[in-house]
């Protein structure tokens, strides 16, 4: 089964930051967002999805995104400027292979979830490389407790802060009437899931991604935030 893609991409830098880290990437088959950090951040983040964009090109199956999003790693580890702060950023990415090719498969490093959306219901499908996402995956605390978990951006995967980098792996069952929602975790910075769930769940994709910026704002905006919206026909 061939499935058909509607999607919409939006990205906000907020009330409080004085500069937007993050960035999305949505070019064919393939979708991504990453949050950059330190004083490099911006750079780092924005490098990151040209490198691996440019590298999925060329090689665009499933040994190829994985190998590109390790190119990705190497350029954003390369270009770190020496002296400065620790910089780098997560990655979160979706690629919609066909069924010849293993079907959907997602990629993350770090705390930017991709969540689906079916039958009214969000569920997070990644793990968060936090020292709370952490805590989460050993049942010692809840997701919603891990939001406010003082430690919850305390990374302990990235791009960028070793030569090598670490990544999960997930398989996606994508059915007709799902809805995936990739965001940076700027999304659940202070608003409630039935909030974001609610934006979600505008049927247009373009209306949903601006209700999810101004949830997350009218929340507090502590962070940046940037959600792309994936509708599967």
């Amino acid at each position: 089964m061939t499935l058909v893609l509607t999607a919409a991409t939006a990205t906000d830098q907020g009330p409080v930051r004085e500069s937007n880290q993050d960035a999305a990437l949505a070019e064919g088959i393939l979708y991504a967002v990453s949050d950059g950090f330190g004083l490099g951040g911006e750079h780092a983040s924005r490098t990151a999805l040209e490198t691996l964009a440019a590298a999925f090109a060329a090689a665009p199956d499933r040994d190829g995104l994985i190998a590109a999003v390790q190119q990705a790693n190497e350029k954003v580890w390369a270009e770190a400027v020496p002296g400065m702060a620790a910089s780098g950023a997560t990655l979160t990415v979706v690629a919609f292979f066909g069924p010849e090719q293993g079907g959907p498969l997602a990629l993350n490093i770090g705390d930017s979830p991709l969540n689906r959306i079916r039958d009214g219901h969000m569920e997070q499908l990644t793990d968060d490389h936090s020292i709370a996402g952490e805590l989460v995956s050993a049942g010692e605390i809840s997701r919603t407790e891990s939001r406010y978990h003082p430690q919850r951006h305390l990374l302990t995967r990235a791009l960028g802060i070793g030569p090598q980098v670490r990544l999960d792996l997930v398989e996606l069952e994508c059915r007709p009437g799902d809805r995936l929602l990739i965001s940076s975790d700027g999304l659940f910075a202070g608003a409630e899931d039935a909030d974001i769930v609610d934006a979600a769940l505008i049927p247009d994709p373009e209306r949903a991604v601006r209700k999810l910026i101004e949830v997350a704002n009218a929340a507090g905006g502590r962070d940046n935030t940037t959600v792309i919206v994936i509708d599967i026909a």
